[in-house]
């Protein structure tokens, strides 16, 4: 059974892990009228060969009624000009379809679209879920990949967008 942690403690943590700077990026799923994203900050490469990405979703996400069932993602890196969408996706209450329409999106060479624009994207097919905690975990290979690196990224350290690099 785990240990009971005290309010005092949670806050803490939630302090404490907010402090670590972390890229930002967007997750799109599905295809057509079924297509859709969410701004997320969990994201890491877990391996060079092969080429493997994972995700962290929340669980309760209005994306997961795609993604659970979904094959492929893609994960657009965002740049340190794309603040506005980082912010409109990461939104609670929004609507899962036609989020969107508004952003200039790039077809995926093998999954779904990337955001324009994106200092790299990463088209990856699921191999794995786990559910950990609040939160499940998507892990897989690599299919397609492109983007400019060299571009500033977005990041985010203390609930604040700014930039690195």
């Amino acid at each position: 059974m785990p240990p009971i942690l005290s309010s005092d403690f949670v806050d803490d943590y939630r302090r404490l892990s907010d402090s670590i700077a972390s890229g930002v990026a967007v997750v799109t799923v599905g295809r057509g009228t079924r297509f859709t994203g969410v701004t997320v900050d969990s994201f890491l490469d877990v391996s060079w060969d092969p080429p493997t990405m994972l995700v962290s979703v929340l669980s309760l996400s209005r994306i997961m009624d795609v993604l659970e069932s979904a094959p492929m993602f893609t994960l657009s890196v965002l740049n340190a000009g794309q603040e506005d969408i980082a912010a409109w996706l990461g939104a609670s209450g929004q609507p899962n379809y036609g989020l969107l329409s508004d952003i200039a999106t790039v077809e995926g060479d093998r999954g779904p679209a990337h955001i324009a624009g994106a200092c790299a994207f990463f088209e990856i097919e699921v191999a794995d879920r786990h559910v950990v905690a609040t939160h499940t975990l998507f892990s897989g290979p690599v299919v397609a990949q492109g983007g400019t690196p060299d571009t500033p990224a977005l990041v985010r350290r203390n609930r604040m967008y700014g930039t690195f690099g």
